[in-house]
């Protein structure tokens, strides 16, 4: 009788190749092979340091620690561990690190969850990767939760060395929420074949050839990604990219529908009631119970009002024009936000924005940032139902933005560098200007938001990071004044 990881080799084989073939044997590329075993769980051996003494903090024995994205080695390409090194006592003991690392101290009041991690999250740049789905984290759904994500029983902790993966010719594919270790705190919607076939060697060196399907193939392929310097955030939906603390608003009605399915289907309108909510609903963290002038607090990303049309201001006399111009110059005044602020930012849908640099928010760059991002000091101006157009002819330039709406991160941009804006006065009086450099950077980063856009929509891939790091960016990605007109494609929204 065929095991069940035969049958579900079987069953991807037919659809990979498309040939009727027997349960005992298959044709692949010419090839006869036999059935494949299903890959058995691994288990690191117990060591002498248990984890609550490896987490004593200065332990010589401590685990290292994940490293955020940004870091060179996680936007690199692991290299392949030679196969006669895979038993060696170093190789070894990155795999078992990665394992308790992944799980994370076993101390009271911490629940396992399960998941993934590779070695180069940790800083090791080998192509190792860890997983796994323990009972834990699959009885804490509900049965309809499991049947959707592909989670209807648990598995063990598998370790590979050197994966390499093959995706079936069918259509099959599966959109789920994903997080990584790298990037706490966030998550968005990804689309990925249904099932993938993974070949490579396990800690004890022997060849491993398996079909993982469901929540399984989901984490191999989210995992083999880190070991080609790619993280989530690169190929993500990402106007469903939500900061953790604002998960609970509804999706634009753009993102896909959770599940598997051969061609996607349409996500229902946003209703009468979501849209009103939105008004009211959505996140500003921990801090948002704090009066603004107290602590300046945005909505996160994820909340639904940032992904909504702002409302056109019709009634400059309206006591709602003026309280949102006054919060917004308060806030930017606070010299906490570099690339200015919109009102649905405070949760009203009205399309008002402020801009403005002074003198110390200068001062606290380097001299090099403040020459190429051509800065130099406005006063806060407050702009209603703006019109930002990139002159024509205009040259590109990228450089990093940042959102109080994404804390904690940033990443690169292209802009015009030249743009024409026109608009009005928070007293309705009309007025136009040109203007160049980082104050047309804020025009555009904040007229963006009126449209429910997003800095992340428009990052260069591979370019989001910690804002904390300072490390080079990946090779390919663009930097600086780029004197050439700008490409029409270079202003389309990411999907």
């Amino acid at each position: 009788m065929a095991s069940e990881g035969s049958d579900s080799l079987y069953s991807w084989l037919r659809h990979a190749v498309g040939l009727e073939v027997s349960q005992r044997q298959v044709l692949v590329e010419g090839y006869l092979i036999a059935w494949l075993p299903e890959h058995r769980s691994w288990e690191p051996p117990e060591k002498i340091y248990s984890n609550a003494i490896r987490s004593l903090p200065g332990s010589a024995t401590a685990y290292r620690k994940v490293l955020p994205l940004g870091k060179a080695v996680l936007r690199r390409k692991a290299k392949l561990v030679k196969p006669e090194r895979i038993s060696k006592e170093k190789s070894q003991n990155v795999a078992e690190e990665l394992v308790s690392v992944m799980r994370g101290p076993k101390l009271p009041g911490r629940d396992f969850k399960g998941g993934f991690l590779t070695a180069p999250h940790l800083g090791t740049p080998s192509r190792l990767i860890a997983f796994e789905d323990p009972p834990v984290a699959v009885e804490c759904l509900s049965e309809e939760e499991r049947a959707l994500q592909g989670r209807e029983r648990a598995f063990g902790c598998k370790a590979i060395f050197n994966p390499r993966l093959r995706v079936p010719a069918s259509n099959v594919t599966s959109v789920f929420w994903e997080k990584d270790p790298s990037i706490p705190g966030y998550r968005a919607l990804v689309e990925r074949p249904a099932s993938v076939r993974v070949q490579g060697y396990d800690p004890k060196g022997q060849a491993v050839d398996f079909v993982a399907s469901g929540w399984e193939a989901r984490l191999l392929q989210q995992a083999n990604d880190v070991l080609d310097g790619v993280n989530f955030i690169d190929r993500c939906i990402m106007r469903s990219l939500c900061h953790l603390d604002a998960r609970n608003d509804p999706l634009p009605s753009d993102c896909p529908v959770l599940g598997t399915y051969n061609s996607r289907p349409a996500r229902p309108a946003l209703s009468a009631e979501e849209l009103s909510a939105a008004e009211s609903g959505g996140s500003k963290g921990m801090l948002g119970f704090l009066p603004s002038f107290v602590q300046p607090s945005v909505l996160l990303i994820g909340s639904l009002l940032l992904r909504l049309p702002a409302k056109e201001v019709t009634d400059f006399s309206a006591s709602e024009v003026e309280e949102s111009s006054k919060e917004l110059r308060n806030a930017l005044e606070s010299g906490e936000h570099p690339l200015g602020l919109a009102a649905p930012q405070f949760g009203k849908g009205l399309r008002i924005v402020a801009i403005g640099e002074t003198q110390d928010a200068i001062d606290r760059l380097t001299t090099r940032a403040q020459i190429s991002e051509e800065h130099r000091v406005f006063k806060t101006t407050i702009l209603v139902n703006p019109k930002v157009t990139p002159k024509p002819g205009t040259s590109d330039a990228y450089f990093f933005e940042r959102s109080a709406s994404v804390p904690g991160y940033e990443a690169v941009v292209g802009r015009a560098l030249e743009v024409e804006v026109e608009g009005f006065n928070e007293e309705g009086r009309a007025v136009s200007f040109d203007a160049k450099g980082w104050q047309a950077r804020q025009l555009q980063h904040t007229a963006d938001m009126l449209e429910g856009v997003l800095y992340v929509d428009r990052m260069e891939t591979r370019s989001f990071r910690r804002d904390t790091v300072e490390e080079d960016l990946p090779e390919g990605v663009p930097y600086g004044v780029k004197a050439k007109a700008r490409a029409a494609s270079k202003r389309k929204r990411r999907a």
